[in-house]
């Protein structure tokens, strides 16, 4: 009896860090089946991240952590590489001259297997299926503007850019497949080059406090405020396809999160991706809602 009460603490120390070892097993087992979605900082990046973490959490068991409006490309890249979170959409014509360097390449399979490849390669990482859009930068003026001045394509009004006001995102005056190349490539200058955030160009060259914007493509608001995309005739910027890009690791780990994501591939196009920022950004519609009333319509989840 004096052995056993001798040993009596030392029997529940051991019980007691088995279930603190179990526990902590557990909690571990939980936290590694939950998926953190990324984005960019505009609303078709909280849209197409929302998309999928609704498609995810309906059709498989796993949790979504969203991790939204992180900022720019380098920013959500870094995150991705360092494990901070597991995907985000990003864009081809982006992955291959922003990240990887690359010159650009007008032919859009062409690009897609050429990211594919070398960010797998290089970082471990697989582009799945692109969504259908291609969101490639458009040089844009005011509508009244291209047709009072017979403006068309971006070298029709080359020789007025001096007279002109530019708004720009941070990336677009900064990549070497926004201004810096466009400059180059079309010897362009501006009056004055501002810094503007994605969500108020639009508006501000609506209001006449720009001239010129770095637009979407797929942004609703082109259409909205009566803007008029130049085209590009010197074939300028590559193309611009979305699509998830993951972590090789979590590929492995879930395999579901993959088929899953290959029932949104390719079924979006710039009409319909264009309709779905302008709910958000016109209609002040939440990604959140916008997202659920999409994937409902197109009968991917259920629910009215």
């Amino acid at each position: 009896m004096r052995n056993l009460k001798c040993h009596t603490p030392l029997i529940g120390m051991l019980i007691l860090s088995f279930f603190s070892l179990f526990f902590l097993s557990c909690t571990k087992d939980t936290d590694r089946s939950t998926i953190r979605i990324g984005s960019k900082n505009f609303s078709e990046q909280f849209i197409l991240s929302e998309i999928m973490a609704q498609l995810i959490e309906n059709r498989t068991t796993l949790k979504v952590e969203r991790i939204f409006n992180l900022g720019g490309t380098m920013i959500c890249h870094n995150a991705l590489m360092n494990g901070e979170i597991d995907l985000y959409p990003e864009y081809t014509g982006t992955g291959l001259t922003a990240i990887l360097q690359q010159d650009v390449i007008v032919d859009p399979d062409e690009a897609y297997k050429i990211v594919s490849r070398k960010y797998r390669d290089a970082y471990q990482l697989k582009w799945l299926q692109p969504f259908g859009f291609n969101n490639t930068y458009a040089l844009t003026v005011r509508g009244s503007d291209a047709r009072k001045k017979g403006w068309t394509a971006i070298s029709d009004f080359v020789s007025a850019g001096s007279e002109l006001k530019a708004g720009f995102t941070a990336e677009f005056i900064e990549r070497s497949d926004g201004y810096p190349g466009l400059k180059k490539k079309y010897d362009l200058s501006f009056q004055s080059v501002k810094d503007m955030d994605p969500g108020l160009m639009y508006r501000a060259i609506a209001e006449k406090e720009v001239d010129v914007i770095s637009a979407f493509a797929t942004d609703g608001r082109i259409r909205a405020y009566d803007l008029f995309p130049l085209e590009d005739d010197s074939l300028f910027f590559p193309p611009y396809y979305a699509a998830p890009v993951v972590r090789l690791d979590i590929v492995k780990k879930y395999p579901d999160v993959e088929k899953v994501l290959l029932q949104i591939a390719g079924i979006i196009d710039n009409s319909t991706m264009q309709q779905l920022n302008y709910a958000v950004d016109e209609k002040k519609q939440s990604p959140e809602e916008v997202a659920r009333k999409y994937l409902r319509e197109t009968g991917l989840i259920s629910g009215k």
